[in-house]
């Protein structure tokens, strides 16, 4: 009944699953920057809005569709399975955000993304920006370019490939992995130490290094 796509609690920044990006760049205006930077969670309305999910089954009925899929089901005939027990979700709350989501998310870069959520008179906009002040301000930068340049990937392989890059680019190289880790699980102080430290202080060209970075190894031979 919800689709649980929120971040840990170890809040460094967005950490896709694999092939997210994907469907994140796909989701209609920028509703995908919104859920790669704030890692926020959708339930079901939202995930069928954005392209997650295509159906709709209430938790009650998730067991009569596992039964059904298991005893009943021939390779040619599970989604018309799921079909007798998907129902019409309520309104998406994302679509009924889409105004000021649209307008604060196509901004150019991640500081003028929080400028323009100051300026909203929305009280979730200012709540946005709490929460992106909280988070490593590179990983924001690098999450927010990921998703774009997916829009621009001719398939989901060459974005599993890019995940694959900046997961690795991440881990390699940026000391906030290894901060926030250390806020949450070892010292648990809840004070992670980004570097840069903030927003303000990113350059133009934050993610360009994350982007270009070339692993070792590929992902695909």
């Amino acid at each position: 009944e919800r689709s649980k796509l929120a971040m840990p609690e170890t809040r460094i920044g967005f950490t896709p699953d694999a092939g997210g990006s994907w469907l994140l760049g796909r989701a209609p205006g920028r509703i995908g920057e919104y859920l790669a930077l704030t890692g926020a969670s959708m339930d079901g309305s939202d995930a069928i809005y954005a392209g997650f999910a295509d159906h709709f089954v209430p938790s009650a009925h998730l067991g009569d569709l596992r039964d059904a899929l298991q005893t009943r089901a021939h390779q040619s005939t599970p989604t018309e399975l799921v079909q007798l027990f998907d129902e019409t979700p309520q309104p998406s709350a994302l679509a009924a955000q889409r105004d000021w989501i649209d307008d604060t998310f196509a901004a150019d870069s991640v500081a003028e993304i929080a400028e323009r959520l100051r300026a909203r008179p929305e009280a979730a906009a200012s709540a946005t920006a709490d929460v992106l002040a909280e988070l490593s301000p590179t990983a924001l930068a690098v999450a927010l370019d990921a998703v774009r340049r997916a829009r621009t990937l001719p398939d989901l392989r060459a974005a599993l490939a890019q995940e694959y890059g900046l997961a690795l680019w991440f881990a390699a190289t940026q000391p906030d992995l290894v901060e926030g880790i250390r806020a949450q699980v070892v010292d648990k102080d809840r004070t992670p130490r980004w570097r840069p430290a903030t927003i303000a202080e990113l350059t133009t060209d934050a993610a360009a290094s994350a982007l270009a970075y070339e692993p070792a190894i590929p992902l695909w031979s």
